[in-house]
């Protein structure tokens, strides 16, 4: 897999809550560019290890922890 686009994920937004997006990823090994959502994002470490950037900073992430990144802000 080399494009975030192959990743194995899924998105759940609802028009009730406009401002909210959740998303799974299985298995993923890819980085993702800078970004920003136009809504709260929040996802969660369910097994492996992630690396987000927040404030400048890197963080990994391990099961049982979960990255929240804000509207508009750059994850």
């Amino acid at each position: 897999m080399n494009h975030t686009r192959d990743i194995p994920q899924t998105f759940w937004r609802d028009d009730r809550l406009p401002w909210l997006e959740l998303r799974s990823t299985w298995r993923s090994r890819q980085a993702y560019k800078r970004h920003s959502h136009p809504q709260l994002s929040v996802g969660a470490i369910i097994e492996g290890e992630t690396r987000c950037l927040c404030a400048g900073q890197e963080y990994l992430l391990q099961p049982g922890e979960s990255d929240r990144d804000p509207a508009a802000r750059a994850a």
